[in-house]
């Protein structure tokens, strides 16, 4: 899973239930994060709009608008799939 910054996107990737934060930073216009291949990995973006996802090289449906938080996003992809299926839009 790779994740790509389309503007200026705060990303965090942490383990879920409040484990050890993996990447916190401000992604800028085209540069990306591979995310590792774990279970248990979950993503908080404060531009959802701002950042693209790709599984297995398909970009995934846009996670929002630009400036829309989104917490707790899984990052197993068929998981993650199903989160961004039931986004509001």
């Amino acid at each position: 899973m790779l994740l790509r910054a389309r503007a200026d996107t705060w990303i965090q990737v942490r383990e879920r239930n409040g484990g050890s934060v993996l990447f916190n930073r401000v992604l800028r216009p085209g540069e990306t994060y591979r995310v590792p291949d774990r279970t248990g990995l979950v993503m908080t973006t404060g531009n959802a709009g701002g950042l693209e996802v790709l599984v297995e090289g398909e970009a995934l449906p846009s996670l929002g608008g630009q400036g829309v938080v989104r917490r707790d996003l899984p990052l197993e992809p068929a998981a993650l799939r199903q989160a961004v299926a039931a986004l509001p839009r």
